[in-house]
C-alpha cells in the first residue's frame, strides 16, 4: 500500500477571491453629457434567454507551469463572467495574475497558444498543427458568441463569431469551435455542405473562423473528404501533443480518434463549393444572443467537455462498418452496401496499422496476438479495429449528386483566405448582432469558406456485440505514460464503468501513430499522474489503485479520509465497516493542520485506511507481491471494505490531485516520489534502460511500493532499502546475506521482507538458533569451553558442518551471512550482468559529480557484493581501491554459483576489464590511443560529456569527432540493436569546432563545453583533478576570447561583459531612463515642467563631472517661466513710461524666447519615455516677465505687439515636447488620439510634426489623419504632410504621395478642380515630396521639382507671396532626389537639368529653358507681377544654387565647380547678391567634398583675390583706390564666402569633435568677432551682414562639436545670447533661434546623440541649418521655418556608455579607437576615456577596451562591427568587467590604491601575514572580501599554520588575478593532508594525482598567442591555473609519505598482488599507494602474462601510462615478489630434506 502526503482540504484560490471581487461595473467616460440607451433593457433580457442549460455556477482548471528558474501551479478560475488567474508558488503563498471581468457569463476559460507565421513557407502536414512563427500566449475567454484573447505580452484581441457557441476545445496552435445545434437541425437530414458544418477552427484571432473537414481513408477506394455535418458524433477530448481528438457516435456506440493537421489542398480541390439553401446557417442557426451547453467539466490537458459534433463519419457509414443499421435505415443507403459484414466481423479484422497502405495482417498471427493485454479480474481486451479497415466510411454517393445544385465556382475553390479588419476589437463591450450575415455563408458568398483543419480517422474501436447507443459515451480522456515511456489514451465510460487504455507509439519517422490493444480496466474514475508516469484508478469497490499503463502496482491511502471531510457523522455510518477501533474516539477536523490528521500504521490502526491493511506474508527467498496478475496480484487476493464516500478524481498536476467526495468536499493531496535520492534515480534510470520492459516495470514498481508503504520511512535509509529491494529482485536471500542482516540486527528490518510479519509464537525455530551461534557471546563462550578441554563435546552443536576451529580463527566479517543459493526464479536472476553492468556505469557517473559522492558510500558495498559474486575481480579491485574498507568486506559464501554464472544473460557489451573514467583519463593523457568507455544514454551524461571533452583535448592534429567516436560507445536498450558508435556528440561538436578550425586547444574545448551546455554550475560540480583542464580552458579563453561565440560561451568562461553583448539581438528593449527620472517626472508639477527634467542625469554626472554646464544649458533655453526684468527707474521718469519701458523690454526678451524651442528641442531629444496611460505634457511658451522686488507680473499690454507672433513658436514649443519621445517608444494610434486637445492647436501642429520626425506618426489611423486635415488649421497640415513625408522618406509610399499630390499642384490631373491651399502648405508640401522620394533619384518627380523652381506667378495671385521659400523648397526637394546623381548620364543629359539650374542660379532669359509642358499649370501670366522675358533670379537662384551642389555631391565636376566659384572680378560681384556668395560657396564645396579640409588656410582659399584685397579695407586719403572697388561689396562677400566654407567644413565633419575642423572655424569665428568690435567696419560692411556671418559660424562650431558638450562653444552661446534690448535691435529673432539651436547641438539629445555625414544626413542638414533666418517669428519669405527641425533626421546615437555587469553601475573605461586611413585623417589610433561620442563607424577600424582594470572587448570592422551598432542603436551601454584585484576608476581615479597595492606584490615576505585592507585594495569581489574578513586577522594567522597558507593562497591568487584558483589551491592542500589518513574514500588521492597526470602531460594546455605562438611566459601568472611549485611540493609530499609505507610494508602490498587478505588497519594505506604509484592487480598481472619479474621495457610496454618512477617502484615490488616465492621454495626444499 501507498500512503499519500499533504492531504488537505481544498477550496479553489478562485471562489475565495472572487468573494472580494467588485464584479461587472461600467467606466463612465468623461466629456459629453451621459446617453441613455433605450434598447438596453430590453437587450439584456434576450441576452439572458437561451434554448439550453444555464451555464455551471463555477468551474476551475489547473496546469503547471515550468520556468527555467521554478515551478509553479497556475489556476483558470470562472464563475459567472469573472475569471480569475492565480498561480501559486513552492512556499505555498497565491497570487493573483489577472482578473478578467466580461460583459456576458462566461462559458470557458483556457489558456491558448497561436503562431504568428514568420512569413511564406511550406506547411509540413506531417507535423500536424506545426507552424513556424513567433508564438503568442495568453488566456482565452468563451462567451456564447464572442471569444476574448489576452496575450501575455500585453495584446488583446475580441474576436466575434457568427454563431452560438457551445463548446470549445484547445488544439495545437489554436481552437476548435462548436456551435449550438437547434432541434430541427439535429432532425434535419445530414449533407456535405458548409451550411450544416457545426465544427469550426480558429487558428489566429486576426483570422476566421473556418469549417472543419474530415477524411477517412479506405484500403479499397479513394479517401473520402467531407465536412463535418452528422450531429449524432460528439469530440470527447483533444490533446496538442500529439494532436489528436477523441469522439463518439452515439448512433452506433463507437469511439474513434482524429489526427488533427492542416488541410492539404489536394483535400479542399476534391471538397468542392457545395451549398444547399434550404439546410443553410442562415435557417437553422440558433440564436446569438444565448448560452448553450453546459461548462461543468475542468481539464488540465485540453479539454475534456463531451459535446455533440457533426461530421462526415457519419453513424450510417460506422453502421455499415459493423453490419448493424440504425432504426429506420436500411442497408441499401448505406454507403458501405458495398461491403459484406463478413469482412467486418471480429474474426477478420485487419491488423494493419495507419498509413501502412494495404497489406492486411491475418488475425491470428503472434505479431496480431502480442497487441492483446489483460488485466487480473477483469474484462479480457477487445480487438481494435484499424482505420485501415473502415472502408465502409468511405462515400457512395457519385459526384454528380453531389455537385447537381450549383457549379463549382472558381473564385470559390481558389480564394485564398481573407482577414476581417473587424477582427481586432478593443472595445470592452460586447458587439452585437442582429442576425447572421448572409455574404458569410451564403451562396455566392465573397468570403472565403476555405477549411484551415482537417480531422483524419486514423482509429476506431471494434464494434460490441449489443451497442450500447448513447450510453456508451466516454465522460472523460486523457493521456498517460507508464514507468517504462509507453503511451496509452485511457477514456472513461461510466455506463460500463470501465476505463479503457489503448496502447500506441510514434512510427519511427514520425509521420503517424501506431495503436496497439485496448485494455479495459474496471474503474469509477481514473486520473494520470504525469510527474511518476502512473495512473490512479478509483476501482467500483472504492478502493483507490495505482496502475503503470496497465500494470497495477499498489493501493493507495488517503489518511485524512473520510475524517476530514465536512459531513464526517454522515459518511462514517455508511462507510465505516462495524466494529473498526476508533482513536479514542478522537475526531479530526479539516481545522487541525496535516500533521495531526497523519495516521500511524501498526496492527490494530484500520479505521482509517480506506483498504484493508491484511497483506499476504512473503514466502521462499523472492518476497515479493508481485502475481502473475500484475504487481499485487489478482483482484481477489485482496478483500477490502472500500471507499464508497469517494465521487470522482480531478485537478491532476504533477503529483496532486483532487478527490472529491460524495458531499461535494475537495481534498488536495500528493503522491509521493519515486525516490529523492539522485542516486537511486540514477541507478533506476540505468536499470530501466539495460532490463527489458517487462522486468524494468516490475522493478520501478517493486521498489516504489517498498518504498512509499506504510512506516517504511522508518529509521532504515533509503539506500538500504533499495539495497534489500534490489538484491530481493536478483534472487538474493537477504535475510541471510550479511549486506542486508546488518539493517536488521540495527531494529529495523526492510519493508519488503517484513512489511507484514506472522504473529510471533511461543514454539522457537531452527532460523532462532542459528542466530545464536553467531552472535559474540556465542564465540566468548567457545573459547572458554575450549579451555575447558569440551571442544570435542560440542564439536557437532552446530546445525551445519560447523568448526568450531573456524569459528574462532577465520571469522567472517558478515557474522549473519549464511550459505543458501540464489533464486533462479526471480524476475532479474538472468540480467545479473546487466545489473551489474548498469549500476557500475552509474557510479562511474556519480564520481563525477562531487554533490553525490556521499552516496556513493552507501551505494559501494551494493555493487561490490554483486561484483564479488559475479566473480568480476577487475570491478571489486576498483570499488576497493575506492573504499579501503571493501577490503575486508570480502563474503565467503556466496548465493551464486558457478553453474548459476553460466545460467545467466550477458549484454551485448559487458567490458572484461572494469571501465573507469579516471583511468580513462589517465590514459587518455598518457597514451595515443586510449580504450572505449561505455555509456548509457540519458543516465551518463557527465561520462560521455567528459570523455569528449578530453578526446579533444588530447586531438592535437586530428579530427576531434574521430576521437570521439573511437572513445564513446552507447549502450543500447534491452531488444534493440546496439550501434556501433554514437553520432550525437560527435555531431554536436563538430558542428562549432569545424566552424573554426584555426582554434587553439582551449578554445575548442570551450566550445565544445558550450554546445554540451556545460556551465560553470557544472564546473564547479565536478571532481577538481576532471575539471582541472576545463577550468585552464577558460581561464585561457577569459583574455581575448573569440568575437563570434555564443553568450553561453563567454559566461562558461567568466566573460558575462561580452554575455551581454552576444546577446544583444534587434529585439532587445533599448535603454529606458532610470525608474528615479520617472519617480521625479510622477511627482513633479505639471506647472513647474520645463520639458527638461527627463535627461539622464547619472550619464551626464559621468560625463561632465567637475562643472554644472548641463544646469546652465537648462537655465539658457527653459521658456515656461517669466523672465526677470530688472530695469531700474530713474527719478524723471513717471509710473506710466516706466511700465511702457518694461514692456518694451519684455517685448525684446520675448523675441528670444519665442526662439528657444527649437533649440530645446535639439537639447531634449529622444530623452524621455512616456507612460501611454498618460498625455505627453507640452511646457507652456511664457511670454511674461516678473519685476523685482515684489515679482509683480508684467506683461505686453502697452506696446504694439506684431500680430499671429507666437504661432510659430507654439508650433516649434509643440515640436520640442514631441521630440523627447524616444523613438524605440511603442507609441500607437490610441495614443495619438488621447493626447489631442479639445481644439486643435498649434502645439498639437508641432507635435503631430514630431511624432513624423520620430517615425511614430504612420501609426495614427487614416481615418484620423484625413480627419485632422479636413478640420485642422495651416499648421496642422503643414505637420501631417511634413510628418508622414520625414517618416515615410525613401520609400515613395502611394498612399503618401497621393495626400502631397493634392497640395502640389503639377501633380494633379490638368482638370482638377483649384483647391484653396496656403502657400505654406504648398511649399511644405513640395519638400515632403522630396523627403518621400529622397535617393531615388525618380525622374518623374524630380522634373517636377525642376519645374516648380523657376515657376511663374498665376494669374490671379497664385504664387506670388513668398515666392523665394517656394523655389527654394522645390531646390532642396530635387537636391533631395537626386542627391549625389549628378555623373550619372541616365535622364539627365536628356532633361539638361544643370544647364537649366545654372540658368535659374544667374539667370537670363526664360525662353532657353527647355521646359517640359510649361504652360501646364498657368496659361496666362500675372496680372499683377511683371517679370518679363528674364528669370527672376532673387527667387530661383537660391534653390537652383543648392541643387546643384546637392546633385552634384562628391562628384568633384570642373563645369559645375567653375559655375559655383565666387566670383573673381567687381563686375561678376555686383551681378550677384552678397548672400547669394555664401550659398555658392557650400554648394562648391559640397562638389569638391573630398578637397574639403579642416583648415583656416581651406576657408581663406575660398575667398576670391580681389576680396581678400579689399574686404573691410580702411582707405587712407593718400591711397590710391580704383573707382571700380565697391569696398561694401567686397567686405560683405567675404563675410558670406567665409560662412558658408564655415559651414560646409562643419556639415563634413559634423559631430565627429575634429579638433583641427573646430579651431579653423573658430578662428574664423574670432577674426569677424573682431571686426564686429571697429565701428568702421560694421559701418562699411553693414551690421546685419556681419550678424548673419557671426552667428552661422557659431552655428558651424555647434555642428562639429554635436553632443559633446564643448565648454568653448557654450560660453560663446551664452555671451551673444545676451544681446537683447534697445542696444541691440540688429539682433533678430532669426539670429536669437541660430543661438539657442547651437545651444541645443552642443548637448544634442542630452549629451547622447550626435550628427552623421551620409548624404541623407547632409541633405536633411542643408534643410535644417539653411544660413537665412527668419526676421520675425512670422517671417517664412525665404525659408519655412518648420524646416529647422530636419536635423532630426541627421542625428544618430554614438555614445558608448560603459556599465559594470558585477554591480550594474556606469563607469569610467578608456577606449582605443583606430581611424581608418584617408586625406583627411592618416590611419592612427587615440586613447579617450569613455563614456565618449565615438567618430562615425565608416571612418574607424577597430575600438578596444584597454587599460588593466577591465577585461579587454575588441570591436572590429571585419567581425562584429554590426553588433557595436546595435549596441549603439540601443543606447550605448557597454557592458564592462572589472578585473580581480583592481579598482574603478570613480573609487581610484589615478590608480594610487592599486599601486600601492601591487608595490608589496614584489616583498614576499607579507604573504603569510597579508592585511586585510591589502586585499580589498586589490579586488572589490564580495566572496573574497567576506572569506578574508572572516579567517585574515592578527589574532588568527598568529599560531595557525592552516590559516597562514589560507592567506598565502588567496593573497596569491589575488594579485595575480586569479580569484577562480582559490578553491583549487584551498582543495588540493586539503587533498593532500588526507593521505594516508584513514578515510572512507580515496577520492581526493584519485584527484590529486590526475592533476600530477595532467600537468606533466604533454597536452597541457599552454596559451598561444595571436599569432599561434606561446605566451604564456610573457603574461606572468597566465600560463597555468596551478603554479608548478605548489604541484611540485604536494607530489614531493605525497611521494615522501606513501614512498616510506611502501618501503615498510612490502609484504602487505605483495599479498595484495596475490590476492591475499591484508590486515584492516593497513587498507586506506594500501589503496594510497595503489592508487599513487598505479599498482597493477592482480588481475591485470594475470593478464600481462606474467610469470616472472619482467624487465622494465616488458613493464613499460604492456603499462605504458606508468611513469618511470611509477614502474621502478613496481618492479621492484614485482622483484621483491619474486625473490619471496623463490626464498619460500628454498625453505620448503630445504625442509623436505631435512625430513627426508
Amino acid at each position: 500500500m501507498i500512503v499519500s502526503s499533504e492531504t488537505q482540504e481544498f477550496v479553489p484560490f478562485g471562489r475565495d477571491y472572487i468573494r472580494h471581487h467588485p464584479g461587472q461595473f461600467q467606466v463612465k467616460r468623461s466629456g459629453g453629457p451621459p446617453s441613455i440607451d433605450l434598447s438596453t433593457p430590453l437587450t439584456k433580457s434576450f441576452k439572458d434567454i437561451s434554448l439550453h442549460e444555464p451555464i455551471a455556477k463555477e468551474s476551475w482548471v489547473f496546469r503547471q507551469h515550468e520556468d527555467q528558474t521554478l515551478a509553479y501551479d497556475e489556476e483558470l478560475y470562472v464563475q459567472g463572467a469573472t475569471v480569475v488567474w492565480s498561480r501559486g508558488g513552492h512556499d505555498g503563498v497565491r497570487l493573483v495574475v489577472k482578473t478578467f471581468t466580461m460583459d456576458s457569463p462566461v462559458q470557458q476559460a483556457l489558456w491558448v497558444t497561436f503562431v504568428l507565421s514568420s512569413g511564406n513557407h511550406s506547411v509540413d502536414c506531417r507535423s500536424s498543427m506545426g507552424s513556424i512563427g513567433k508564438e503568442q500566449k495568453g488566456i482565452g475567454v468563451v462567451n456564447s458568441d464572442s471569444v476574448s484573447f489576452f496575450m501575455e505580452s500585453g495584446g488583446e484581441y475580441l474576436t466575434s463569431l457568427p454563431f452560438q457557441v457551445s463548446h470549445t476545445w484547445k488544439i495545437k496552435n489554436g481552437l476548435l469551435f462548436e456551435r449550438t445545434l437547434t432541434r430541427t437541425e439535429r432532425n434535419s437530414p445530414n449533407k456535405n455542405c458548409p451550411g450544416q458544418s457545426i465544427v469550426f477552427s480558429l487558428l489566429h484571432p486576426l483570422d476566421d473562423v473556418a469549417p472543419v473537414i474530415t477524411r477517412i481513408s479506405s484500403p479499397k477506394a479513394p479517401p473520402k473528404v467531407s465536412h463535418l455535418t452528422d450531429s449524432n458524433l460528439a469530440i470527447i477530448f483533444t490533446s496538442c501533443n500529439p494532436s489528436i481528438a477523441l469522439s463518439y457516435d452515439s448512433m452506433v456506440g463507437l469511439h474513434s480518434i482524429w489526427k488533427i493537421r492542416r488541410a492539404r489542398q489536394e483535400e479542399l480541390d476534391q471538397l468542392g463549393p457545395v451549398w444547399d439553401a434550404n439546410n443553410s446557417l442562415l435557417h437553422n442557426m440558433t440564436p446569438l444572443h444565448g448560452y448553450g451547453g453546459n461548462n461543468n467539466g475542468t481539464s488540465n490537458n485540453c479539454s475534456n467537455h463531451p459535446s455533440n459534433l457533426s461530421g462526415s463519419f457519419s453513424s450510417r457509414q460506422i453502421s455499415s462498418i459493423s453490419g448493424v443499421f440504425p432504426p429506420g435505415v436500411s442497408s441499401s443507403s448505406s454507403p458501405l452496401r458495398g461491403f459484406s459484414g463478413k469482412l467486418m466481423s471480429p474474426s477478420g479484422i485487419l491488423r494493419s496499422s495507419p498509413g501502412l497502405g494495404p497489406m492486411p495482417m491475418p488475425a491470428t498471427s503472434p505479431g496480431a496476438m502480442g497487441l492483446m493485454r489483460s488485466s487480473p479480474g477483469m474484462t479480457a481486451s477487445r480487438n481494435l479495429q484499424s482505420p485501415s479497415t473502415s472502408a465502409g466510411a468511405l462515400a457512395s454517393a457519385s459526384a454528380p449528386a453531389l455537385y447537381r445544385f450549383h457549379t463549382p465556382s472558381p473564385s470559390l475553390q481558389q480564394a485564398p483566405p481573407t482577414r476581417s479588419p473587424g477582427r481586432l476589437m478593443m472595445s470592452s463591450g460586447p458587439t452585437h448582432h442582429s442576425g447572421l450575415n448572409e455574404s458569410m455563408y451564403g451562396p455566392g458568398s465573397a468570403l472565403s469558406l476555405e477549411p484551415n483543419v482537417c480531422l483524419e480517422l486514423i482509429w476506431t474501436e471494434t464494434a460490441p456485440p449489443i451497442r450500447d447507443g448513447p450510453l456508451g459515451k466516454a465522460s472523460k480522456a486523457f493521456l498517460a505514460e507508464d514507468i517504462c515511456s509507453q503511451q496509452f489514451l485511457c477514456f472513461m465510460v461510466p455506463y460500463k464503468q470501465h476505463l479503457r487504455c489503448l496502447k500506441f507509439e510514434e512510427s519511427n519517422d514520425g509521420s503517424q501513430l501506431v495503436f496497439g490493444s485496448v485494455t479495459f480496466l474496471h474503474a469509477k474514475d481514473a486520473t494520470p499522474i504525469k510527474d511518476q508516469h502512473m495512473l490512479l484508478v478509483l476501482e467500483t469497490s472504492g478502493v483507490l489503485v495505482l496502475y503503470s499503463g496497465v500494470t497495477r502496482m499498489s493501493q493507495v491511502h488517503i489518511p485524512v479520509l473520510p475524517l476530514g471531510s465536512g459531513s464526517t457523522s454522515v459518511l462514517r455510518s455508511a462507510t465505516t465497516p462495524i466494529g473498526s477501533p476508533t482513536r479514542g474516539g478522537e475526531v479530526f477536523t479539516s481545522s487541525r493542520p496535516p500533521s495531526a490528521m497523519d495516521a500511524r500504521f501498526d496492527e490494530q490502526m484500520t479505521h482509517i485506511s480506506p483498504v484493508s491493511a491484511n497483506l499476504e506474508d512473503s514466502t521462499g527467498p523472492f518476497s515479493s507481491p508481485l502475481g502473475p496478475g500484475g504487481l499485487m496480484g489478482g483482484a481477489g487476493g485482496m478483500v477490502t471494505p472500500g471507499n464508497s464516500f469517494i465521487q470522482n478524481l480531478r485537478d491532476n498536476v504533477g503529483n496532486k490531485f483532487t478527490v472529491e467526495l460524495l458531499n461535494g468536499s475537495l481534498f488536495r493531496t500528493e503522491l509521493p516520489t519515486m525516490t529523492n535520492s539522485p542516486g537511486i534515480d540514477l541507478c533506476l534510470r540505468a536499470l530501466r534502460h539495460l532490463l527489458p520492459k517487462d522486468m524494468a516495470l516490475q522493478l520501478m514498481g517493486h521498489w516504489y511500493t517498498t518504498r512509499n508503504s506504510p512506516g517504511a520511512s522508518g529509521s532504515i535509509s533509503e539506500w538500504s532499502m533499495f539495497t534489500t529491494c534490489l538484491l530481493s529482485l536478483m534472487g538474493y536471500d537477504t535475510g541471510k546475506l550479511g549486506l542486508t542482516s546488518k539493517d536488521k540486527r540495527d531494529g529495523s528490518s526492510s519493508p519488503l521482507m517484513q512489511s507484514k510479519r506472522a504473529r510471533p509464537s511461543d514454539k522457537g525455530a531452527d532460523e532462532d538458533w542459528e542466530y545464536l551461534l553467531t552472535t559474540r557471546h556465542h564465540q566468548s563462550s567457545l573459547r572458554s569451553l575450549k579451555m575447558l578441554q569440551l571442544l570435542p563435546a560440542l564439536s557437532g552443536l552446530s546445525s551445519g558442518n560447523f568448526n568450531l576451529e573456524d569459528g574462532m580463527d577465520d571469522q567472517p566479517q558478515h557474522p549473519l551471512s549464511r550459505p543458501c543459493a540464489i533464486s533462479c526464479t526471480a524476475p532479474l536472476y538472468p540480467f545479473c550482468p546487466a545489473v551489474l553492468l548498469s549500476l557500475h556505469l552509474t557510479y562511474e557517473e556519480m564520481k563525477l559529480n562531487v554533490l553525490l559522492q556521499e552516496e556513493l558510500t552507501c551505494f559501494a558495498p551494493l555493487i561490490h557484493q554483486i561484483a564479488c559474486d559475479l566473480q568480476c575481480d577487475s570491478y571489486t579491485d576498483c570499488y576497493r581501491r575506492d573504499f579501503p574498507r571493501l577490503f575486508g568486506d570480502v563474503d565467503d559464501i556466496s548465493q551464486i554459483s558457478d553453474e548459476d554464472l553460466r545460467k545467466m544473460q550477458y549484454p551485448q557489451i559487458f567490458p572484461t576489464a572494469c571501465p573507469t573514467v579516471l583511468g580513462w583519463i589517465h590514459l587518455a593523457l598518457c597514451v595515443p590511443t586510449p580504450p572505449v568507455m561505455p555509456y548509457i544514454p540519458g543516465v551518463c551524461d557527465l561520462i560521455s560529456k567528459i570523455i569528449s571533452l578530453y578526446a579533444v583535448l588530447v586531438s592535437k592534429g586530428q579530427p576531434p569527432e574521430l576521437i570521439i567516436d573511437r572513445c564513446l560507445k552507447k549502450i543500447a536498450p534491452a531488444g534493440h540493436r546496439a550501434p556501433t558508435t554514437d553520432l550525437s556528440f560527435s555531431f554536436s561538436t563538430s558542428r562549432s569546432l569545424c566552424a573554426s578550425p584555426g582554434n587553439s586547444p582551449a578554445e575548442k574545448l570551450v566550445l565544445a563545453m558550450t554546445e554540451m551546455g556545460i556551465t560553470q554550475q557544472t564546473l564547479d560540480s565536478l571532481p577538481m583533478g576532471v575539471g582541472l583542464p576545463l577550468r585552464e580552458a577558460c581561464l585561457m579563453c577569459r583574455l581575448i576570447p573569440l568575437l563570434d561565440w555564443p553568450p553561453s560561451a563567454y559566461r562558461l568562461i567568466g566573460r558575462q561583459d561580452m554575455a551581454e553583448l552576444a546577446s544583444l539581438t534587434p529585439e532587445t528593449p533599448s535603454v529606458r531612463p532610470p525608474r528615479s527620472a520617472l519617480r521625479e517626472r510622477e511627482d513633479s508639477e505639471k506647472e513647474n515642467e520645463d520639458g527638461m527634467e527627463h535627461l539622464d542625469d547619472e550619464v551626464l554626472k559621468l560625463r561632465f563631472p567637475k562643472d554644472v554646464r548641463v544646469r546652465e544649458v537648462r537655465k539658457l533655453l527653459q521658456s515656461s517661466r517669466p523672465v526677470p526684468i530688472i530695469i531700474k527707474q530713474l527719478p524723471e521718469v513717471s509710473d506710466h513710461h516706466f511700465l511702457e519701458k518694461q514692456e518694451k523690454t519684455l517685448l525684446a526678451i520675448c523675441i528670444r524666447t519665442m526662439a528657444l524651442p527649437v533649440g530645446r528641442g535639439i537639447f531634449t531629444l529622444h530623452t524621455c519615455q512616456p507612460l501611454l496611460t498618460e498625455t505627453l505634457p507640452i511646457p507652456k511658451l511664457c511670454l511674461t516677465g516678473r519685476a523685482p522686488p515684489r515679482n509683480t507680473t508684467v506683461d505686453l499690454n502697452r506696446v504694439d505687439v506684431p500680430p499671429n507672433m507666437s504661432v510659430w513658436p507654439q508650433f516649434h514649443n509643440g515640436v520640442a515636447a514631441g521630440l523627447r519621445i524616444a523613438d524605440t517608444t511603442q507609441v500607437d494610434s490610441a495614443w495619438i488620439i488621447y493626447n489631442r486637445p479639445t481644439e486643435l492647436n498649434n502645439e498639437f501642429a508641432g507635435f503631430l510634426m514630431a511624432l513624423g520626425l520620430n517615425g511614430h506618426l504612420p501609426n495614427l489611423s487614416t481615418f484620423n489623419i484625413h480627419e485632422y486635415i479636413s478640420e485642422g488649421s495651416e499648421l496642422v497640415i503643414i505637420g501631417i504632410l511634413l510628418g508622414m513625408a520625414a517618416a515615410k522618406r525613401g520609400s515613395m509610399d502611394q498612399a503618401v504621395t497621393k495626400v502631397l499630390s493634392i497640395h502640389v499642384a503639377p501633380l494633379l490631373p490638368p482638370t482638377s478642380m483649384e483647391l484653396n491651399i496656403s502657400h505654406n502648405t504648398r511649399v511644405a508640401a513640395v519638400m515632403g515630396v522630396g523627403l518621400l522620394y529622397q535617393g531615388t533619384g525618380h525622374m518623374h518627380m524630380a522634373e517636377v521639382m525642376l519645374m516648380e523652381i523657376g515657376r511663374s506667378p498665376g494669374p490671379e495671385m497664385e504664387n506670388c507671396v513668398d515666392r523665394q521659400s517656394y523655389s527654394l523648397s522645390a531646390g532642396l526637394a530635387l537636391g533631395l532626389i537626386m542627391f549625389g546623381r549628378g555623373n550619372q548620364t541616365t535622364g539627365l543629359s536628356d532633361l539638361s537639368m544643370a544647364d537649366i539650374l545654372c540658368h535659374l542660379m544667374v539667370g537670363g532669359h526664360s525662353t532657353q529653358m527647355l521646359w517640359s509642358n510649361r504652360d501646364r499649370v498657368y496659361r496666362a501670366p500675372s496680372f499683377l507681377i511683371k517679370e518679363g522675358d528674364q528669370v527672376n533670379v532673387d527667387v530661383t537662384s537660391p534653390g537652383a544654387t543648392l541643387a546643384l551642389g546637392m546633385i552634384f555631391f562628391n562628384t568633384d565636376n570642373s563645369a559645375v565647380s567653375e559655375w559655383l566659384k565666387p566670383p573673381d572680378t567687381q563686375f561678376m560681384l555686383d551681378q550677384v547678391r552678397p548672400d547669394f556668395l555664401c550659398l555658392r560657396a557650400i554648394s562648391h564645396g559640397l562638389v569638391n567634398w573630398q578637397n574639403v579640409h579642416p583648415s583656416l588656410d581651406w576657408i581663406n582659399g575660398n575667398v576670391p583675390e580681389i576680396v581678400q584685397k579689399y574686404a573691410f579695407y580702411q582707405p587712407r586719403p593718400e591711397d590710391e583706390l580704383d573707382p571700380s572697388i565697391d569696398l561694401q561689396t567686397m567686405s560683405q562677400a567675404h563675410c558670406n564666402i567665409t560662412a558658408g566654407a564655415c559651414l560646409v567644413l562643419a556639415l563634413k565633419f559634423a559631430g565627429s569633435g575634429t579638433a583641427s575642423a573646430f579651431q579653423a572655424i573658430l578662428e574664423s569665428f574670432g577674426h569677424s568677432m573682431k571686426l564686429m568690435g571697429k565701428q568702421k567696419v560694421l559701418d562699411q560692411t553693414g551690421r546685419t551682414a556681419m550678424d548673419n556671418a557671426v552667428t552661422t559660424k557659431l552655428l558651424a562650431l555647434a555642428i562639429v562639436m554635436a553632443g559633446t558638450g564643448n565648454l568653448v562653444t557654450l560660453k560663446i552661446c551664452r555671451a551673444m545670447r545676451r544681446r537683447v534690448g534697445p542696444h541691440h535691435q540688429q539682433v533678430t529673432y532669426g539670429h536669437h533661434m541660430c543661438i539657442a539651436m547651437a545651444t541645443g547641438l552642443i548637448f544634442m539629445g542630452g549629451g547622447k546623440l550626435t550628427l552623421k555625414t551620409t548624404p541623407e544626413a547632409i541633405g536633411a542638414m542643408l534643410c535644417a541649418f539653411y544660413p537665412t533666418f527668419p526676421v520675425s517669428s512670422t517671417d517664412n519669405k525665404y525659408h519655412l521655418q518648420a524646416f529647422r527641425h530636419f536635423y532630426v533626421m541627421a542625428c544618430e546615437p554614438r555614445l558608448v556608455i560603459p556599465r559594470d555587469v558585477d554591480t550594474g553601475k556606469l563607469c569610467f573605461v578608456p577606449l582605443s579607437i583606430k581611424l581608418k586611413g584617408c586625406p583627411d585623417y592618416k590611419t592612427q589610433a587615440f586613447t579617450v576615456d569613455a563614456p565618449y561620442i565615438i567618430p562615425e563607424l565608416s571612418l574607424l577600424e577597430e575600438v578596444q577596451i584597454i587599460g588593466t582594470r577591465y577585461w579587454p572587448i575588441v570591436f572590429r570592422e571585419d567581425q562584429n562591427w554590426d553588433l557595436l551598432k546595435l549596441l549603439l542603436a540601443k543606447g550605448g551601454i557597454l557592458p564592462v568587467k572589472q578585473r580581480a584585484g583592481n579598482m574603478s576608476y570613480l573609487d581610484d581615479p589615478k590608480g594610487y590604491r592599486g599601486a600601492f597595492a601591487k608595490s608589496l606584490v614584489a616583498d614576499h615576505s607579507c604573504h603569510f601575514s597579508c592585511q586585510l585592507d591589502v586585499v580589498k585594495s586589490f579586488t572589490s569581489d564580495a566572496k573574497i572580501t567576506a572569506l578574508s574578513e572572516h579567517f585574515i586577522t592578527q589574532e588568527n594567522l598568529q599560531d595557525n599554520q592552516v590559516l597562514q597558507e589560507l592567506n598565502a593562497v588567496i593573497y596569491q591568487c589575488v594579485t595575480q588575478e586569479k580569484a577562480e584558483a582559490i578553491c583549487p589551491y584551498i582543495v588540493l592542500k586539503q587533498m593532500c593532508r588526507q593521505v594516508g589518513v584513514a578515510s572512507a574514500s580515496t577520492f581526493s588521492l584519485q584527484q590529486l594525482k590526475l592533476v600530477q597526470v595532467y600537468y606533466s602531460s604533454r597536452h597541457r594546455l599552454v596559451m598561444q598567442g595571436p599569432n599561434g605562438g606561446t605566451m604564456g611566459c610573457c603574461i606572468a601568472g597566465w600560463d597555468r591555473l596551478l603554479h608548478s611549485e605548489f604541484l611540485l611540493s604536494l607530489r614531493s609530499f605525497v611521494e615522501k609519505r606513501l614512498g616510506n609505507w611502501v618501503d615498510e610494508n612490502t609484504d602487505t602490498l605483495l599479498s595484495y598482488l596475490k590476492g591475499e587478505p591484508v590486515p584492516e588497519d593497513q587498507h586506506t594505506s594500501l589503496a594510497h599507494s595503489a592508487i599513487w604509484f598505479s599498482i597493477p592487480s592482480k588481475t591485470d598481472i594475470i593478464t600481462a602474462g606474467f610469470t616472472e619479474c619482467p624487465p622494465i621495457p616488458a613493464l613499460a610496454h604492456v603499462f605504458p601510462y606508468l611513469n618511470i618512477a611509477d614502474m621502478m617502484q613496481i618492479h621492484k615490488l614485482l622483484k621483491a615478489a619474486e625473490q619471496r616465492e623463490s626464498q619460500a621454495e628454498r625453505n620448503m626444499d630445504n625442509g623436505a630434506q631435512a625430513n627426508e
